[in-house]
């Protein structure tokens, strides 16, 4: 039994704890001879009485935390992450003054290179590769077909001048190359830092040279330098150091790919079309060293496909990799010249298999964009696929016009250009809250007038840019943050103009003008003590074409001052830039995932992910938008709850996702989705903490390293920055060091555990902390 001293003394423990940045939690604990009476850190102890064993709804006393101190040694981590990116994949080295010669079975290369300027010796650098590839006047290949051609023999230099000497015999060097029309590719890189999973280098220093043989090349590639460059590496690298551009030359574009992407090439990367099509016999493949012999010579014929740069980048970017937008958003590559692949010449088999399974998978939900099912067996079904002209019945451009069809009009106008959707006016009357909208423009076959749109309203907490109540919170929720989805159980800041709602109010529904009411006297003591500062009102909006696809509408928002009683516009400074960042992979935001309607404001987004709920579908991570992002541009997988990992071709996907690397080739590049100077530390004046979820555990049919792990409150640096170090853990499922970062993050701060009311907990916590900044 533990009496008032030894009450007072975990009181005083407890302090001390706190002192050196070490939260404390304690559970209240009911035994058999009635309840432990109440301790806190300040005033005397209540009696207490007999201890009995913890019971399962304890409740979490909380006690004594502490504001983090990352700041201390943390202050420019983000900046620090920045600099380490860019100093990847510089353009410092230069290839320049490129001469061949040929005599008596001999090749010599000739070229210099250097460094700001100043001579290297090529036979000293990390990597360097030399390719001569012919140029048929339409096609890059040989004919017959036959490997890549290297021209890099033993390399020699000497007074700035790097010579590669290759002598052979083989019939392939048995003739002068000078003559013949082609292309010889010098390409390299130095300093590599590292190496990611999907066979990309990080090195510091990339370099390339071309040089024209014979008549030369007019070759213009169809696809675009630029539109790689909006997801990849600025300059676009392929496998982070073969230039996409050749010395910021756009009649270059795609040139140093050509020396392995021949067009006509015998394509080995199976895997691609069996992971739409068979991921079963994936799973068999990818466990052979190349084995075709598990395939019969019918499969092998299916599987066949030349290494065309279209076919390589179409198979892996909508078989291997999560693509972040459609596929048939061909604009994003080919820009101004959709004119040049959307031709009747192209609408054939080849280029279809390119991005559509042959025949899909109905377990694995790829049939459904499968060619035998979107090509009707009744009509199609006795016809060669191989040599059909399809050309003759129908238009290329009348089955994809190169643009989605939830993002632009089939003429290329962008529906989130055309159609404007503004938050005109708001008033706070006692504890009514009043806001007028509106929308204008037109677009295809759609106008503003037909939208129907849905309002929603977050309340900040203190003076912060986080939620202390969401948006989302339902009509039955206990407490802040708490998402529930059972039928009929309405948010109680998400309104769709025009329904029945208990805190909301139509008063004007016109086509293209709105305006409603929401009722916040549920947090008027909220309201009048300085808790709520401020108030986001958003606005989505839904509007269908006539097919009834829901089309990318960007949602908009304001942030309204409780005290002025109107908008202030410039309180929050953006954190992340949307139409030059998340848009530049995405093109819309939220077409592949949630809905068209949830696009353009991260802000927006912010008002569903809030720190005050935990991560459902991602473990150890907060709900709040920066966690999540964070965490799934680390490469966690979500649910992996529901995962089988004795299930070889589950297993299989589980392995895929967490090995993307992220498309910029490498996730410190913070500027990829940020502006300059809003990704280091977050400031604890303007940013709450939030919960982290627990881990899912156990998994079916995996012994993880990782056990259970729960649910805590902890701050928001933890919440943010620590969501990528999470992720990284999480993935390579390193239990030690992952235990070691949450200890981290308690001793430089707050780590909590929820327990049961997990909101109630956050409260408290925050409350707590925020008090040492009025």
């Amino acid at each position: 039994m533990i009496n008032e001293k030894q009450t007072m003394y975990l009181a005083v423990i407890a302090i001390i704890l706190a002192t050196v940045g070490i939260g404390l939690s304690y559970y209240s604990a009911e035994g058999p001879e009635g309840p432990a009476g109440p301790a806190g850190p300040a005033g005397p102890a209540g009696e207490a009485g007999p201890v009995g064993p913890t019971g399962p709804a304890a409740t979490p006393v909380v006690m004594a935390a502490e504001p983090e101190s990352c700041a201390t040694c943390h202050k420019d981590s983000g900046a620090a992450h920045q600099d380490s990116y860019d100093l990847l994949y510089q353009e410092d080295m230069k290839v320049t003054d490129i001469t061949y010669t040929y005599s008596g079975n001999t090749h010599k290369v000739t070229f210099k290179l250097t460094m700001d300027g100043d001579p290297v010796d090529a036979s000293e650098v990390e990597s360097i590769g030399i390719y001569w590839v012919p140029w048929t006047g339409e096609a890059f290949q040989f004919e017959p077909a036959a490997d890549r051609l290297t021209l890099k023999g033993t390399m020699s230099y000497s007074g700035g001048v790097s010579t590669s000497t290759l002598t052979s015999t083989d019939a392939a060097y048995s003739s002068t190359l000078a003559t013949k029309d082609g292309l010889i590719v010098i390409y390299g890189r130095d300093d590599s830092v590292g190496r990611l999973p999907a066979r990309v280098y990080q090195a510091k220093q990339v370099f390339a040279g071309l040089k024209e043989t014979g008549a030369g090349v007019d070759y213009v590639s169809p696809a675009n330098n630029d539109g790689c460059e909006l997801c990849h590496t600025d300059p676009y690298l392929k496998h982070g150091y073969i230039y996409g551009q050749v010395d910021n030359d756009p009649s270059t574009d795609m040139y140093a790919c050509k020396p392995c992407h021949m067009d006509n090439g015998e394509g080995g990367h199976y895997e691609w079309q069996l992971l739409v099509d068979n991921p079963e016999k994936a799973v068999e493949w990818l466990g052979t060293d190349e084995d075709t012999s598990i395939f019969t010579a019918e499969e092998l014929e299916e599987l066949a496909y030349t290494t065309s740069l279209m076919n390589d980048v179409h198979m892996s970017h909508a078989m291997e990799f999560p693509y972040p937008q459609s596929m048939a958003n061909c604009i994003v590559c080919h820009e101004d010249k959709l004119d040049l692949i959307l031709t009747d010449e192209n609408l054939n088999l080849e280029t279809c298999k390119s991005c559509h399974p042959m025949t899909g998978s109905e377990e694995h939900g790829t049939d459904e964009i499968a060619l035998k099912t979107l090509i009707p067996a009744t009509i199609h079904g006795s016809m060669d696929w191989e040599t059909v002209d399809c050309g003759s019945c129908h238009d290329f451009s009348d089955i994809h016009s190169g643009y989605d069809s939830k993002i632009y009009t089939a003429d290329g106008v962008r529906y989130s250009d055309a159609i404007v959707v503004t938050i005109d006016d708001a008033s706070l009357s006692g504890n009514t809250l009043s806001v007028e909208f509106g929308a204008t423009g037109s677009a295809g076959s759609v106008d503003s007038a037909d939208i129907h749109p849905e309002v929603m309203i977050g309340l900040y907490g203190y003076d912060t840019k986080d939620f202390i109540v969401n948006g989302h919170d339902r009509y039955d929720s206990s407490g802040n943050g708490v998402i529930s989805r059972s039928d009929g159980d309405l948010p109680k800041g998400a309104y769709e103009v025009g329904t029945e709602h208990a805190y909301f109010t139509t008063v004007t529904d016109n086509p293209g003008s709105w305006a409603v009411t929401h009722d916040l006297t549920e947090w008027a003591d909220m309201l009048d003590d300085g808790t709520i500062m401020r108030i986001e009102v958003a606005v989505l909006s839904i509007l269908e074409d006539a097919d009834g696809e829901e089309l990318a509408i960007n949602a908009v928002s304001r942030t309204f001052d409780i005290d002025s009683n109107d908008f202030d516009d410039d309180f929050y400074d953006p954190i992340v830039r949307v139409e030059d960042g998340c848009n530049n992979c995405h093109d819309a935001l939220a077409t592949t995932f949630h809905g068209p309607d949830y696009g353009g404001s991260i802000v927006v987004c912010r008002m569903c992910h809030v720190g005050l709920s935990g991560g459902s579908h991602l473990e150890m991570q907060s709900r709040s938008i920066d966690s999540y992002v964070h965490a799934i541009h680390s490469g966690q997988y979500f649910d992996v709850d529901d995962v089988d990992f004795a299930d070889e071709v589950e297993e299989l996907h589980y392995e895929h996702h967490i090995n993307f690397p992220y498309p910029t080739h490498g996730i410190t590049n913070c500027e990829s989705c940020h502006y300059e100077g809003t990704y280091d530390v977050p400031d604890q004046t303007k940013s709450l903490g939030g919960l982290l979820s627990e881990s899912h555990y156990p998994l079916e049919g995996w012994d993880r390293d990782i056990k259970e792990i729960p649910e805590y409150v902890t701050g928001p640096a933890a919440r943010a920055c620590g969501a990528c170090h999470r992720a990284v853990l999480i993935n390579e499922d390193a239990a030690s060091e992952l235990i070691s970062l949450y200890q981290h993050m308690k001793t430089g701060g707050y780590l909590i555990e929820a327990g049961d009311d997990d909101v109630t907990t956050l409260l408290r916590v925050i409350d707590e902390i925020m008090a040492n900044f009025d």
